[in-house]
């Protein structure tokens, strides 16, 4: 062995070699994680909006007040007739269908808040929903109730379905009130679908 040769530094070289890559490979695992190469679910799948429960509860109420504030056939047009004659339901049923479905779509509102189960709410609302849309276009497709006993088809010499069209492009009131219906069903619809797909999970 030649003077001035450093044992030490022939057997630190492997040594110092090997420190010097360490760091580079644990900066790669690092880097790499355990999660690496694994989709992440949450953050693909989409959230639920939150805003769409007080969108279903504003149409609630909005097609409630507007069968009970009806201005012919609502709230008020119930207490005239039944201080008049309660008879006169059986061949105009609409005021009491009115008051009666829309308070019954404030009390579903009200317990629905705080059901474990909002399911059955919504499936009665969408079938309430539903029976106002059908309900009004058999009306004026049969000339105003004509299917009732004792009354008359009133088609106005108009077709049936000219008679539906002409009723609803004049009237606004039944215009703004099928449209709310309509959304209020599609909500509902989209709502249960979605309570339904979280407890099957």
């Amino acid at each position: 062995m030649s003077e001035g040769s450093d044992p030490s530094s022939a057997d630190s070289s492997p040594d110092e070699s090997r420190t010097d890559a360490e760091p580079s490979e644990s900066a790669s695992e690092r880097d790499a994680g355990p999660d690496d190469g694994v989709p992440e679910r949450n953050a693909e799948s989409p959230q639920p909006s939150p805003a769409l429960p007080f969108v279903g509860a504003f149409l609630t109420v909005v097609v409630a007040g507007l069968h009970l504030l009806h201005p012919s056939h609502g709230l008020l047009k119930l207490f005239v007739i039944l201080n008049a004659d309660p008879g006169l339901l059986v061949f105009d049923p609409r005021s009491f269908a009115f008051v009666a479905s829309g308070i019954a779509l404030l009390v579903g509102l009200s317990l629905s808040r705080n059901a474990p189960n909002r399911r059955p709410y919504y499936l009665a609302g969408i079938a309430l929903a539903l029976t106002y849309l059908v309900g009004y276009f058999a009306w004026h497709f049969t000339g105003h109730g004509g299917f009732l006993p004792g009354r008359e088809p009133l088609l106005h010499g108009l077709s049936p379905v000219e008679n539906v069209v002409s009723h609803l492009t004049t009237d606004v009131w039944a215009a703004v009130s099928k449209a709310t219906e309509i959304a209020l069903v599609a909500v509902l619809t989209v709502l249960y679908r979605r309570e339904s797909s979280e407890s099957d999970r």
